[in-house]
């Protein structure tokens, strides 16, 4: 499973179960659908899952991206790979992802201090 909790700083907003065949999903909504939640709405899919994923990784266009994917050792812009990686930190939210088993908080992961 490729299970991990979406953290707003220090507050876990959704919990997301994906099966190993990345097939299946569920998705629990911690806090109601706001600001802080990416998966507001009904729509619970592998697809929406990939897309936040994708949404915290650098664009594929970048004209630095393989330089970049070379520094982090990846071979291609895996969504999944580049999150485990990264936490799916961003300069401009405090959204990120702490995988099953981690004992990370916000501190740990922000790039601004």
């Amino acid at each position: 499973m490729y299970n991990f909790t979406v953290m707003c700083e220090n507050i876990p907003v959704a919990k997301v179960f994906v099966s190993d065949d990345r097939k299946e999903v569920k998705i629990e909504k911690l806090v109601a659908d706001s600001i802080r939640q990416p998966f507001g709405g009904n729509d619970v899919s592998v697809e929406r899952v990939y897309g936040f994923l994708k949404s915290r990784c650098y664009e594929d266009g970048r004209a630095d991206l393989e330089e970049i994917l070379l520094q982090a050792h990846l071979e291609t812009n895996d969504p999944w790979k580049w999150n485990k990686i990264t936490h799916g930190v961003m300069w401009e939210d405090q959204i990120w992802i702490r995988f099953e088993g981690e004992d990370l908080c916000w501190e740990d992961v922000r790039w601004r201090k």
